[in-house]
């Protein structure tokens, strides 16, 4: 939708809030899409969103709610009475529910009590399963609405029980999984099959084998990667005992591979962990505070640290050969380039590792590759640098020898810290995203200036000698 568009849907939305008809909220939900309308509606004041939703059923705005950003659902639900809160909650795909009543829970923990107190039994019971999963497991990320058939049943049969369980309108609906006496899941068919085979047949003889399958205890990065290797949209999850307990659809790995992304992008920057883009770009300015300034302080300390190796070496450089100033003029290129190497491999270690691409088991094969990528750029980096001091800046073969042996060293050793660290933060529990841009480079930082000046001392010493 382009700004013009939305900006007269905005203006739309906002007459029909105030003085809209029974029969033009109809005609307008019929007319644009619910997450044109979500889109349009969080450009509205708190108010007036408020009293969109008042007036419509839950039945019918749940899912304009549901595309509104998550931070607004929470403000919404918390303002609604506990059994409207309730009817939105039950008419909510399960995950979208948990996840809202999770954001919730942290603000108001009474409040998401009464609710799921207000729910009926099924959803109330559905509802605590998917709360009490691991944060980072398939149970949080899975719905409970899917369609099965016992193996037993005949094609009538099957069709006659997934017309009582009321398909929901998705593309769950064409995925039929097939279970056993005891609920185990032992195969699946399709809406097609079923309505192509004879009435007569039994589901058990037109199913086909699901060897293809997450616990529900399942890691969300494997749950992913089974994703994108088998490339299929819906995928069950079973507990430990082969039983199905949901499934997870493909829009819900696309919202988590989103999500996870941008958490990397954050850490990666040095942004907090807990920080949610909203607040970062909208919230209040203490919030981005709390979020960027723990990172930065370590930049602080850093810094201060390299300021007292260059007053050390300052004191203690003495050659007539070239001049203290021209020395330390060239720390910001030895400095840039070497945290940019190692960001750079950690950005690539750190995707790669998140998206299954690098191995544990063979972590110091990418290690060993990242080095002779570092000592390649390295040397073409301090030939370039050399030939520029000697040939254009006219500076000594020695001055020249000494920034370039440096730029060498620096990046071959960017490289190792850039790749293995993120390696070493995995190995002992730690997500490998929080290997920050402003860790590196700080650590980098030190390391190279450390490297230029022993190097200068050490080359000083020889010719002096």
């Amino acid at each position: 939708m382009e700004h013009l568009d939305r900006k007269r849907l905005v203006n739309l939305l906002d007459r029909l809030i105030e003085k809209g008809s029974a029969q033009q909220y109809a005609l307008f939900l019929k007319k644009y899409h619910e997450a044109d309308i979500a889109e349009a509606l969080e450009e509205l004041p708190f108010e007036k969103q408020y009293k969109f939703f008042v007036k419509i059923k839950p039945e019918i705005s749940v899912e304009i709610l549901e595309e509104m950003d998550l931070e607004k659902q929470v403000q919404l639900i918390s303002f609604f009475k506990t059994d409207v809160a309730a009817n939105y909650i039950k008419e909510m795909e399960p995950d979208d529910a948990v996840d809202l009543l999770e954001e919730l829970f942290e603000e108001d923990e009474e409040k998401v009590g009464h609710i799921i107190e207000a729910l009926p039994v099924k959803e109330a019971r559905d509802i605590k399963g998917l709360l009490s999963y691991n944060e980072d497991s398939a149970g949080t990320v899975m719905t409970t609405e899917f369609l099965a058939v016992p193996e037993r049943l005949t094609v009538k049969e099957a069709l006659a029980s997934i017309k009582k369980q009321d398909p929901p309108e998705s593309e769950v609906s064409f995925y039929i999984f097939v279970l056993a006496e005891d609920r185990r899941l032992i195969g699946y068919t399709s809406l097609r099959d079923l309505l192509l085979s004879d009435v007569d047949k039994k589901v058990a003889e037109i199913k086909h084998d699901y060897k293809i399958k997450v616990y529900v205890d399942t890691d969300l990065d494997e749950v992913v990667r089974s994703f994108r290797k088998y490339s299929l949209a819906v995928f069950p999850v079973v507990d430990r005992q082969e039983v199905l307990v949901g499934i997870i659809t493909a829009d819900d790995v696309v919202d988590l591979v989103v999500k996870e992304a941008t958490e990397d992008i954050y850490k990666l920057s040095g942004t907090s962990e807990e920080a949610e883009e909203s607040k970062l770009i909208s919230g209040k300015v203490s919030y981005a505070l709390k979020s960027r300034l723990p990172w930065l302080l370590l930049t602080i300390v850093g810094g201060l640290v390299s300021v007292y190796i260059i007053n050390i070496y300052s004191q203690h450089f003495n050659s007539t050969l070239f001049s203290l100033s021209l020395s330390l003029s060239f720390i910001p290129v030895l400095m840039g380039l070497g945290g940019n190497v190692g960001n750079q491999s950690a950005t690539i270690m750190v995707r790669g590792m998140s998206t299954g691409v690098v191995k544990d088991e063979k972590a110091w094969k990418y290690i060993y590759k990242e080095m002779l990528v570092g000592t390649s750029i390295g040397v073409i980096v301090g030939v370039i640098l050399f030939l520029f001091n000697l040939f254009l800046a006219k500076q000594s073969l020695l001055f020249s020898s000494i920034v370039a042996l440096s730029m060498f060293f620096n990046i071959f050793v960017a490289a190792f810290i850039g790749t293995s660290f993120p390696i070493f933060l995995k190995r002992i529990s730690v997500d490998p995203a929080v290997a920050s841009a402003p860790f590196i480079a700080t650590t980098l930082d030190i390391f190279g200036q450390i490297i230029y000046f022993i190097l200068t001392f050490v080359f000083l010493f020889f010719i002096v000698s």
